[in-house]
């Protein structure tokens, strides 16, 4: 009790010595302020720097000028949990969507929402860290979720794109991160909440919509961005998808490939001992459906439920 009243009792003169700002740490984008928030703000609490604030989904994750989890945050939030502003009532499907500190493009196509871009969180919903394993032999014998910025860590680094993309860095601005299927399998999930990765019958609604709007068989060149894919492999992106060629991390061994040339995205689906997949390459019109060891790396795009 002691420790409490002092936290109460100093924090005004906190609130004195720094500066407000305009205090919305909505960290799982869904618009109200919560459990995972809370767990999100815990989890650094006592440290700086941590996360940048985003002016254009109105994310920011301080309370204060100096960039630091202190108190100054913390007792403000208590205040707001359990409250909603705006969120999914008044969020509308081509809209930037924030969570966990980052903006996300949308994009609807035929009913259904899409992120436009790809997922670079490094936790799960519940806001729990992803392990982050940059090893290579470790990677390759994983049997828990775990992700990756391509070119991050030990294992060596192939790639066709115009970028540097074996710069984590910039790898990380342009494609997002890499996931291993047991990270998509888990029940704690990846995408912000009212979201999930799609399923391989999500997948499969996008491809016959593709097939409606005239695109059958030329699912990669609806798709693919209209530049950054190797060799003359972009593709028209026609309705907004904006897929990327991030390439993957190969699940035998660690290493990172293909990165301007394919693009690798998830489904959430079960295919035994596997799990389903799409596939867009340079050099294909269309996109594949196949299944993968959950020691895979590969991209990750979020669906709205």
């Amino acid at each position: 009790m002691r420790c409490f009243l002092v936290v109460l009792f100093c924090f005004p003169l906190v609130c004195s010595a720094q500066e407000a700002l305009d205090f919305h740490p909505d960290f799982d984008g869904d618009g109200c302020y919560g459990a995972v928030d809370l767990t999100s703000l815990l989890s650094m609490f006592g440290n700086c720097g941590m996360m940048d604030s985003d002016a254009a989904t109105g994310f920011q994750p301080y309370n204060s000028g100096d960039s630091c989890y202190s108190a100054f945050d913390l007792v403000p939030f208590l205040a707001l949990f359990g409250t909603c502003e705006g969120g999914p009532s008044t969020w509308t499907c081509g809209e930037p969507l924030a969570y966990d500190g980052h903006g996300y493009a949308t994009v609807e196509v035929e009913g259904q929402c899409w992120f436009s871009e790809n997922l670079r969180s490094n936790h799960y919903t519940d806001g729990t860290t992803i392990d982050e394993v940059l090893d290579a032999a470790t990677w390759a014998g994983l049997s828990s979720g775990a992700t990756v910025i391509f070119g991050e860590g030990t294992g060596g680094c192939s790639e066709l794109s115009p970028l540097d993309a074996c710069d984590e860095a910039v790898s990380l601005e342009a494609f997002g991160r890499l996931y291993n299927g047991f990270a998509v399998a888990d029940p704690r999930g990846l995408c912000p909440a009212g979201w999930h990765v799609p399923s391989d019958a999500d997948w499969s609604a996008l491809e016959a919509t593709l097939a409606d709007l005239g695109y059958a068989g030329q699912e990669g060149v609806a798709l693919k961005t209209t530049s950054g894919w190797y060799n003359s492999g972009s593709g028209q992106d026609l309705v907004g998808f904006s897929a990327e060629p991030g390439g993957y991390r190969f699940r035998n061994n660690g290493v990172f490939l293909d990165a301007g040339a394919s693009a690798y995205f998830w489904s959430s689906t079960s295919s035994g001992v596997e799990h389903w997949f799409r596939y867009l390459n340079n050099g294909l019109l269309g996109i594949v459906r196949s299944d993968s060891d959950l020691r895979s790396g590969f991209s990750v795009r979020c669906l709205q439920d």
